[in-house]
Parts: structure tokens; sequence; C-alpha cells
């Protein structure tokens, strides 16, 4: 088989030496033995034999930076391990690069089970690698259907600088060759740093040859090009557009005029986020389309320069009835832009929520926005998050809560402000009764009212997030963690954590042990305070609602630490999401530990960590153990939507009946909505409980005993084998 290695476009400037090129010709004989490359695909039609036997796959391309992942029952998702190709110049890398090439290149050609394919690399600015952009082919295999059906394509180039430079020069890992064809495109996501023409033409071809089938579209991060400009505005099917450009100039005018066109004509788009927008002629040409537009639900802009303002955007959509969401960042709004926004507030009858972010409000404009919240009746949703918004304006949006009872949250970013004026405003939130409609930064003079509100039947408070507790006395915690403990409502509950807590973190562990309504656990502890650890991995085994915790640790020293952790991995059994953060390579026999955990644990599908928090060589347990959990909820679903005597199924069913992640996966799989998908996991069981003994094992086709004079096992009915069955797994069985 040829290498997928060529010279063809190789500089004539470039420092490396042509007669390399034999070292980068790998064959299927480089991995012979170890990988099969003559069994064909069994997709798309049928789940792949791929699915159940991705490990040596996953063990051959780890080390190469790439991995495959189940994502959905029998497609597959192959895409770069987070951070492989990054950071310093290896000279050894062009060798693990090509094989990455050739690996990559071989599947997308031969397995259309993989229908998703993220590809993240390092483009090295001011260096010449030894060797040209490594292909990555796209082609089918000749004899097949040329075209290369992807649902899903994600492309994320990131600039690298180096400390040994040559002026004007650069290099990519990998080049995306055979665009033309990828047909049946459903989600395209690029963030690139460098576009040559010639990606610039294939990437605008594509997005024309699939502009039926694209749902949806981002590009950011990227100077957008000119052929790309001119496609987007035949993205009639798109439902979910993002453009962001780093240029302000004539670039980002040439978006912006796509961008409208296609607001103007299409019936399908629900998402929009553009930016930066620098000029008036910007605003304007957006405004003018939203005035009108009846199919935008959600829409976000980026203001890009300080002469521009977005008062065209709130004019436009103060009679507007379809959008739901807005967002709007980095703007200034005073003067006529305010009073646009306060008239937006008390004119629109169709938004839900409203999001202003890092921008400077006057207090003016605040006061205004505080009179039109008294008379909105269907906003649900302020967030205001700027760090220098006016202490007068915020206590009167405050105020404005009093009077309207519809708005549900109220969300401002920390501020400084004297504790007078946070005392004063705590008196004023406890006697309006608001504070379960508020978000601030608490402070002790906040926790009365907080906790009154925790108690109270007629609040509800969603999300909780408590700053530093060490900030707080005891005796206000204590009672804010009863109140805690028995709320039934709170679902988000972030704490952070500066120095040992004492008395203080142990009753919060004790809260964990009781609530039964938290779903996810953010916990900040800025140092290894490994006995806090330890009382947070207790209280986590006890609880039995959290299903996604995320741990942020600095650096992590002590061994105890690894204990505690690899003990919430074995002993949890709800948390199906497992985040850890640390700014810092952890050592190695921590990393053996969790590892180990992990392997134990079956109901993790989802694990993360911060950068380089493990070693690239000591990562793969961990992956391998949350593939190998993903693919047994993979065969739950699979279960569940067509009921079989598969046993792999069935135990994958067992495995993950009754939590909630095996809802939420059916629901985003088939599209159910939740009724429908309780129906189908409980005619799931019946299935199971009924055909217990064929899936077992324990008989072939039926049950028959010898005559006798007393009732014997054929004679049970249905019901009775049931109720049998109910106690029973099929793991219980040794096949």
């Amino acid at each position: 088989m040829a290498s997928y290695y060529d010279t063809s476009d190789t500089d004539s400037s470039d420092t490396w030496n042509t007669d390399l090129s034999d070292q980068y010709l790998f064959t299927t004989d480089t991995w012979e033995g170890q990988l099969n490359f003559s069994r064909g695909c069994n997709g798309p039609e049928q789940r792949c034999w791929l699915c159940t036997e991705l490990t040596p796959w996953n063990q051959a391309m780890h080390r190469l930076g790439f991995e495959l992942v189940e994502r959905r029952p029998g497609k597959l998702c192959l895409r770069s391990v987070k951070h492989r190709y990054g950071g310093d110049i290896d000279w050894d890398w062009p060798t693990n690069i090509g094989k990455a090439s050739f690996l990559v290149s071989w599947l997308l050609q031969y397995h259309p089970c993989i229908d998703e394919l993220k590809l993240g690399y390092s483009v090295y600015l001011g260096f010449r690698m030894k060797a040209p952009p490594f292909p990555i082919s796209l082609r089918p295999t000749a004899g097949s259907d040329c075209r290369r059906t992807l649902r899903g394509l994600e492309l994320q180039q990131t600039a690298s600088a180096c400390f040994e430079t040559i002026a004007g020069a650069s290099r990519a890992c990998f080049e995306l060759v055979d665009l033309d064809a990828v047909g049946g495109l459903e989600r395209l996501k690029l963030t690139y740093a460098c576009v040559n023409p010639k990606f610039a033409a294939e990437l605008a071809k594509l997005l024309r040859r699939n502009a039926s089938s694209i749902k949806r579209f981002a590009i950011t991060d990227v100077v957008v090009p000119r052929q790309v400009n001119h496609a987007l505005r035949y993205l009639f099917s798109c439902e979910a557009l993002t453009v962001s450009s780093f240029g302000y100039g004539r670039g980002s005018l040439r978006s912006v005029s796509s961008v409208a066109r296609l607001l103007h004509s299409s019936t399908e788009l629900k998402e929009l986020s553009i930016g930066p927008i620098a000029s008036r002629r910007q605003i304007d040409a957006i405004a003018k389309e939203l005035e009108n537009n009846t199919s935008l639900a959600k829409f976000g802009v980026q203001i890009g320069a300080q002469r521009c303002s977005p008062e065209p955007v709130f004019t436009a959509l103060q009679r507007n009835t379809t959008l739901r969401e807005l967002r709007v960042t980095g703007c200034r709004i005073n003067g006529e832009c305010g009073q646009s926004l306060a008239l937006l507030v008390r004119k629109n009858t169709g938004l839900r929520l409203l999001f202003i972010g890092d921008a400077e409000v006057s207090e003016l404009c605040l006061v205004q926005l505080a009179a039109a919240l008294k008379v909105n009746t269907t906003l649900e949703t302020l967030h205001l998050m700027s760090e220098m918004l006016p202490l007068n304006g915020i206590a009167g949006l405050c105020k404005a809560l009093c009077i309207n009872k519809t708005l549900k949250e109220l969300r401002f970013t920390d501020f400084e402000c004297p504790q007078e004026f946070r005392a004063t405003l705590a008196r004023q939130l406890a006697q309006d009764e608001c504070y379960n409609r508020l978000h601030l930064t608490w402070t002790e003079a906040d926790l009365p009212g907080v906790t009154a509100a925790l108690t109270s039947p007629l609040a509800v408070i969603e999300e909780f997030r408590l700053p530093y507790i060490c900030r707080f006395s005891t005796t206000g915690l204590r009672p804010l963690f009863d109140a805690l403990a028995s709320s039934k409502c709170v679902r988000i509950l972030a704490v952070c954590i500066k120095e040992d807590p004492g008395e203080k973190g142990r009753a919060l562990c004790e809260m964990l042990k009781v609530n039964r309504s938290i779903k996810f656990l953010f916990l900040a502890i800025d140092h290894d305070g490994y006995k806090f650890v330890e009382d947070v991995s207790h209280a986590l085994t006890v609880n039995a609602s959290i299903t996604k915790i995320v741990l942020s640790i600095g650096h992590i020293r002590n061994s105890r630490t690894a204990t505690a952790l690899s003990y919430i991995l074995v002993r949890n059994k709800t948390a199906a999401k497992f985040f850890l953060h640390s700014p810092k390579t952890v050592y190695s026999e921590f990393v053996e530990e969790v590892s180990w955990a992990l392997q134990q644990n079956k109901t993790i599908v989802k694990f993360g960590s911060a950068r380089n928090c493990f070693d690239e060589e000591e990562s793969f347990p961990f992956f391998e153990a949350v593939r190998r959990n993903r693919g047994a909820l993979n065969r739950a679903v699979d279960f569940v939507v067509s009921p079989s005597l598969d046993r792999q199924c069935v135990e994958g069913f067992e495995l993950f009946s009754g939590r909630p992640c095996l809802l939420k996966h059916l629901k985003k799989v088939t599209g159910k909505t939740e009724p429908e998908a309780k129906l189908a996991v409980a005619a799931a069981e019946y299935y199971r409980r009924d055909n217990y003994l064929l899936i077992a094992g324990i008989v072939r086709h039926s049950l028959k005993c010898h005559p006798a004079e007393g009732t014997q096992v054929d004679a049970l009915n249905k019901d009775c084998w049931q109720a049998i069955a109910r106690h029973l797994k099929v793991t219980d069985v040794i096949p």
C-alpha cells in the first residue's frame, strides 16, 4: 500500500532533506499482528465489529494523538486526543505524524461506520518541520461509493510559536485532502489559525455542496476568506450559525453582509452568533433583518469597537415576538443606547433571556432598565456580567424584583463595594423576599436571607454558588448547610475552599451525605488538603443523586489525596461524569492509583482533566476505561430500542437501568421525549424478565421437567418468572 506522504506541495525554501521521505513510508505491515486490516466494515447499515474491538486500535493510535470513540450506538467518532499536537517541537514527531496520517486515512477510507471526525493540531509559526504537512484523506476506496458520508466534521488549528524561528515560516502537522468527497454533512466546526487560498476554495465548495444538509456551522478565530463569506448565504437549511473573526475590517464586513442575506432569506435559522462587529454599517445591516425575522430564537453579537453601538439591535427587536435569547458583549451602553435597551425590555413580549457581558453601563441606563423591569411580564433571566456597574443601579435593579414577579433570575458578576452597601442591600433583599431569584457573590450579611429562601416552600433555588467558605462564620454556615441538606430544588452546587476548612468543611460534607436533589457538584480547593478531600470522598460515596462531579485541586502532593479520589471512583455508583483539574502534572504513583480506580468503575462515561494534568503515556487507561463504559451505555440503548437476546446488550442495560444517564442518552439518540423514553425502558425491562432464562443461557429453547407428583419449575407461569427475574441479573449466571 502506498504511503500517505506527498512532497508535491513542498516549498523549495524548506530546510528539510527530500532524501528523508523513505522513513515516512508506512503500510499496513507496520502494524502486522496488532491490527486487523483485512476484515471489512459492517456499517453503516449494521453495527460494525470495530465497535467492540476498539482497544487494539486505540492502543496504536493513543501515542499518535488519536482515539476512536463510540459516541452513539454503532457510530464511531475519530478524534484527536486533547492537547496532543501542541507545544514544543520534537524532531521525532514527523515519524509519529506520518503514522497517524496513515492510520486515520485508512480508517476513514475503509470504515463508513466512522461518521464523525474531529481533527485538532498546531500550526508552528516561525518554524519549518523536517517534512511538509501529512495528508489525511477522506476519499473512500476504489470500487465503493465515491462520496464519504460524515455527519460531523470539526477542524481545530491553533498557532504555536517556536523559539527557533525562520522569518515568515509556518508549518502544520496535517493537511485534510479530498474534501470534495464529503457529503451528508450535518455539523461543521472550524477553528483555524491559518487558512490558505487552496483550503478556502475547497471549504467554500464543501459548504455549497452540503448546503441542503448542514444544520450547524461554526467558523471562529479566523479572518473569514472571501469564498467562504459568499458561501454562507446559501446555507438555507442551517439551524445554528456562528461566525467569529479576528478581523475588524473589510473581511468582517463581507461576513456580516452574507449573514444578513442568509438572515433575510432563511426560514430555518434558529441560532445566530456573530462578531466582532466594528461599524455602524455592519450593525445596521443585521438589525434591519432582525426586525422582520420570524425564525430566529437565539441571537448573540460581539461589539468590536467602542464607537459601534448595539442601539439598532435593541430598537429592531422591540416588537419581535419570536426571539427568546439575546446576548450582547463588549459594548458601551449609555444615552440613546440605554433608552433603546429599556424600551426593548418594556415592549418586547417574546424575550426570555437577556445577557449583557463585558460592557460599560451607565447609572442612568440601569435606572431606566429597572423601571422597564417593573412593567415587563415575560423576561425570565437577566445577566449583567460587568465588574464596573454603578452600585446605585444594582440596588435599583434588585428593588425592581419586589414588583416584577416573573423574572426568575437576576445575576451579577462579582463587584467591589463597601460593607455598608452590602449590609443595606441584604436588608432590602430579605425584606422583599427576593433572595431566591438573585445570584450574587454572597457575604456574611446575606446568609440569613439566603437560608430563609432555601427553606421557604414557595421559593425555588436551582443553582447555588458559595465563595470561599472560610470567610463565613460557623454560626452562619450551619443553618445554611442544614437548609441545603433538606432542599428538594437545588440542582447545581459550587463551593470554593481556600485553606483547611475544618469544622465548616465537615458540615459541608454532612450536608452532601443527606441531600438528594443536587445533580452537579463543583468543588474548588486551592491547596492539597487531603483531609478535606477524604471527607468529601466519604460523603460522595453515600450521596445518591450527584451525576456530575468537578474537582479542582491545587498542586497535588500527598498520596492520601490519590487514595481519597480512588475511593470516590470505586465506591460511587451514581456519577456518570467526573472531571479533575490540577495546575501541574501529578506524580506517577497518583496516576497509577487513580487509573486503577477508574478501571474498576463501570458507570463513568465521561472523564476529563486539565491540560498536562497527566502524562501522555500514563493517560491511556483513563481513556480506555471511559470508552469501555461508553460502549456499555450504547449497548443498553441498543437493547431499549430493539430488545433482543444479545447478552452483551442486556448486561449494559442492567448496568445503567435506573440511572439518569441512560434516559438522557436514549433521548439524545432517538429523539424521544422524557415520558416516551421511560416507557421504552420499562418495556425493555419487561422483555428482560420475560426472557431471562434464554438470555442467561440457562435454557436453550424451553424448560421441561420429568414427570413428578408435585408442582415443578416448568409449571410456573410468566408472572412467577417475572417476579423471580426481578431479583436476578444476567451477570449472576456465569456463561
